[in-house]
């Protein structure tokens, strides 16, 4: 029996190098593809976790929950086109709400640093009738946290039957 020669030898193993470099872009392709997908996953869920710390707080006048939740440079644009700075933001939370309710979460990650949130928020305010809001949120990473630093939100008016 005869053995491959040297020269067989080396163009074997420069096309097994060339496999297992294929095999290895490939893997990190994948892993690149997957830790993307699972950091926006985790985004998504600090955000929706931040979202109902704010339901907790309008339902319970809680203001130090939503201190902690707005960017110290706040802007929030009511359905009036009224702009508010953070102090009247947390004023508002004062009054008593009867429900708070949000749903239909779309997320758009702008940057490691800022994402922007839209859906739609349904409350009742004590004494008024139940509304329903779409808003748009932009969060910015703020010491580490996720704040609000921008929100406007607009009345959704009910299709008449």
């Amino acid at each position: 029996m005869k053995l491959p020669s040297a020269k067989w030898w080396k163009q074997a193993s420069s096309k097994q190098n060339r496999a297992m470099n294929y095999k290895k872009i490939t893997f990190l392709f994948i892993a690149l593809l997957l830790s993307s997908f699972i950091s926006a996953q985790g985004v998504e869920t600090k955000i929706k976790e931040q979202i109902d710390a704010l339901r907790t707080a309008h339902l319970n006048s809680d203001v130090s929950i939503a201190d902690a939740l707005y960017h110290p440079d706040l802007i929030l644009t009511s359905q009036s086109g009224k702009i508010y700075k953070k102090d009247v933001a947390l004023e508002n939370i004062k009054n008593t709400f009867e429900s708070y309710e949000s749903s239909d979460f779309q997320f758009l990650e702008v940057s490691n640093e800022v994402v922007i949130t839209n859906y739609i928020n349904e409350r009742k305010y004590k004494d008024f009738p139940k509304g329903k809001f779409r808003l748009t949120v932009v969060w910015t990473k703020h010491e580490d946290v996720w704040k609000i630093i921008s929100m406007q939100s607009s009345k959704v008016k009910e299709r008449k039957k």
